[in-house]
């Protein structure tokens, strides 16, 4: 048993980077290159973490159904925060070889449904990008010039609404194509084929944190807002609204500091319909020039 299992030990920690992962054998060297330990093996999906490094890893098993659940998992159980970016990584079927070489997967389609989507940044200095079709069953006939897996549009239908999309990135390593069949795949087989890519995967997350660190910058809160929320008796869903409303107003008038004393006897309802208010006379002022 883990000494970090219970997932209250990490309320206030800061992981920038999520990993969905559908196998343990594609896992391995993520969780052995970051250093994490598992915290609960007990779960309904393995759960893997480094606090100090900033990484958590969840094995969501094969599926498009299973990837969206693990995601939602590891985000609850560790209490993920809205900044963080969030890698689906995994072996792939292309259409052609040789096999080794990754991609990003910049437009992911499911083949069931028809759902398109198109996750993340480019990071073309890194990696070349690529189209993927989510399947339900293994792709042995590579009919058409794209990645085939079997989880990451279940991953991309979920996950951005959970930060970004321009925080949401699908990373595949080709392990078989028509001239290499998947009855070849073994374990020790797609771990070398991972281990082999550690290097562009780390150049990867280089880029990655510089969007990280942007947008948790965007989303912090200076100490005015808890300062003022301690004068009014807001609930968890007034304060969501209040703080949305507030980076909004903030930016309208970036000078202004929130004052407690003009908002005397004023419910967080009145406190947020004012802002408003303010933001909404201002924009028409802008339209009047």
């Amino acid at each position: 048993m883990s000494e970090f299992k219970d997932p209250k030990n990490f309320a206030k920690t800061q992981f920038n980077f999520c990993w969905v992962i559908a196998l343990r054998a594609e896992a391995i060297p993520i969780i052995e290159a970051f250093k994490m330990k598992i915290l609960d093996n007990q779960s309904l999906f393995p759960i893997y973490a480094n606090e100090t490094t900033g990484h958590a890893l969840i094995i969501s098993g094969i599926g498009s159904i299973k990837s969206a659940a693990a995601a939602t998992f590891l985000k609850n159980y560790l209490q993920i925060k809205n900044y963080t970016a969030w890698i689906n990584l995994g072996i792939a079927g292309f259409s052609r070889d040789p096999i080794g070489d990754i991609y990003q997967a910049v437009k992911v389609v499911s083949k069931e449904s028809g759902a398109v989507f198109f996750p993340g940044l480019r990071l073309s200095k890194v990696l070349p990008a690529e189209t993927l079709v989510t399947v339900s069953k293994p792709e042995s006939k590579y009919n058409e010039p794209v990645l085939y897996d079997m989880e990451a549009a279940g991953f991309c239908e979920l996950v951005p609404s959970f930060s970004c999309n321009e925080l949401t990135y699908v990373i595949k390593i080709v392990s078989d194509t028509a001239n290499s069949s998947s009855t070849l795949i073994t374990k020790n087989l797609v771990r070398d084929l991972i281990e082999k890519q550690l290097p562009k995967i780390s150049a990867v997350l280089s880029q990655v944190e510089v969007l990280v660190q942007e947008e948790k910058e965007r989303l912090s809160l200076p100490d005015e807002v808890e300062d003022f929320e301690k004068n009014f008796r807001f609930t968890e869903t007034s304060k969501h609204q209040f703080r949305e409303i507030y980076r909004k107003w903030k930016i309208m008038f970036p000078t202004k500091r929130l004052d407690p004393s003009e908002f005397l006897n004023s419910q967080p309802k009145d406190i947020i319909l004012q802002l408003e208010k303010e933001i909404l006379i201002n924009a028409e002022n802008w339209n009047a020039l």
